[in-house]
């Protein structure tokens, strides 16, 4: 790198820091809360006990699966979310998605048959304000594993 180069980019690097100064504060605050923050477990009972007959307790944390969603999305009416388990297909009865705050938590739920080719699935939801995705795998050993996945709105998608 030239010293041209490096004053350019030094001088414009220090010109955004002392500009960050002057950001309105919901600006300066854009970072994404954690699941504890947003959580509305009572809320989620419902809706779990509705479409699966458990409650929150039943299910299991798991890092075979994953939710892959934006962290911010501008307006909650067309989220993409993204499902992706390291699970068999042959080991998952179904996926099921809920959103804590929304005012009715359940989205979807999908089933697996036995000739299932993978444990994939992409898809765009409603949010209704700042709170956790929640996927629920149903295991065919009767688990029901879960991965959670906080995505800020800034515009509500129900309404």
């Amino acid at each position: 790198m030239n010293r041209r180069g490096f004053l350019k980019k030094t001088g414009l690097a220090g010109a955004a820091l002392a500009a960050s100064r002057f950001l309105p504060a919901w600006a300066q605050a854009a970072t994404v809360p954690t699941v504890e923050e947003v959580q509305d477990i009572e809320h989620l009972d419902e809706g779990l006990k509705e479409v699966l007959g458990i409650d929150f307790a039943k299910l299991e944390p798991s890092d075979k699966v994953t939710i892959n969603a934006p962290e911010i999305a501008e307006s909650g009416a067309n989220v993409p979310v993204e499902i992706v388990s390291e699970l068999a297909p042959s080991e998952v009865k179904g996926i099921h998605c809920f959103v804590d705050k929304n005012p009715f938590p359940h989205i979807f739920s999908m089933s697996l048959g036995p000739k299932a080719a993978q444990t994939y699935f992409a898809t765009r939801i409603r949010i209704g304000e700042t709170a956790p995705v929640r996927i629920v795998v149903e295991t065919t050993d009767g688990r029901y594993l879960l991965a959670s996945h906080v995505t800020r709105v800034t515009v509500g998608g129900c309404g």
